[in-house]
């Protein structure tokens, strides 16, 4: 029974927050940010993370993008043209690489118009979350 209530209980909190998160975020046509890219990370593929890649340019623009590793080595770059482009990136690591403190792959965004570079790091953070609840019965 406590099964139940718990689980009906989560599902209706992943409801609630999927409705109010899903329905605030408006898009106008034309729409200007400040930052002509944004790189955040979407998932996982067959426990392999997935990042996307948002250029953000109202006019047609080059760009180059450079995926890096800790070392400064390169391990894929392309140049890509159009304007608000979308690219979805996979890294080829395992678990432990990924939680390993040494790991960090850099992604670096140039414009080959204004020849300014964003640079993403891409690191990650373990934690464990213990939660102890103490109910009155």
């Amino acid at each position: 029974m406590k099964q139940t209530i718990k689980a009906t209980k989560m599902i209706t909190i992943g409801l609630f927050t999927l409705c109010t998160l899903g329905f605030t975020n408006a898009t106008f046509a034309g729409a200007k940010t400040d930052t002509p890219a944004e790189l955040k990370f979407i998932g996982k593929i067959k426990n392999q993370p997935v990042f996307e890649l948002n250029l953000n340019n109202d006019a047609p623009d080059a760009y180059y993008i450079s995926i890096k590793d800790a070392n400064y080595d390169v391990l894929y770059s392309e140049k890509i043209k159009g304007e608000n482009l979308s690219r979805k990136y996979q890294l080829d690591v395992d678990a432990s690489e990924l939680s390993d403190p040494a790991f960090g792959v850099r992604v670096e965004v140039t414009s080959a118009k204004t020849h300014k570079t964003q640079v993403y790091k891409i690191s990650s953070q373990t934690s464990v979350t213990e939660n102890i609840e103490v109910a009155k019965l």
